[in-house]
């Protein structure tokens, strides 16, 4: 599954038992974890044609294979799951990290594109 991942994202729960998610690194003395997240490339086709896609490219060459169908679409199902839960979370400007290592920075309306992509992608893997 192609994407971009998010440039050091750093998760935590501060004092008030909230989820925060951020570019920076939280202080020393607060328990975190760096995370790597892939997010769905940038829209250029419509959610069902992402969709028909990466169902094509589970199906191809896996035929008699159920276990490992299985497991992929399990990956991608995990992996959707885990970029909508940062997407929701992001900020306009926030810092992504191409396939190609480039740095590029989403809006408010590309960030809510993404979590288009990333809910259709939930909806085709995840059962």
């Amino acid at each position: 599954m192609s994407g971009v991942a998010l440039a050091g994202v750093y998760r935590w729960v501060d004092e008030n038992g909230k989820v925060v998610y951020s570019q920076t690194p939280p202080p020393e003395s607060v328990k975190s974890e760096k995370i790597e997240v892939n997010a769905p490339p940038p829209a250029t086709r419509s959610p069902q044609e992402i969709q028909e896609k990466e169902a094509a490219s589970v199906d191809t060459g896996n035929e008699g294979n159920p276990a490992l169908d299985a497991e992929l679409r399990r990956k991608y199902c995990e992996k959707g799951r885990k970029n909508l839960e940062v997407l929701q979370n992001a900020k306009p400007g926030m810092g992504f990290v191409t396939e190609d290592k480039k740095l590029i920075r989403l809006d408010a309306d590309e960030i809510a594109v993404k979590i288009k992509e990333s809910e259709s992608v939930i909806k085709a893997y995840c059962d």
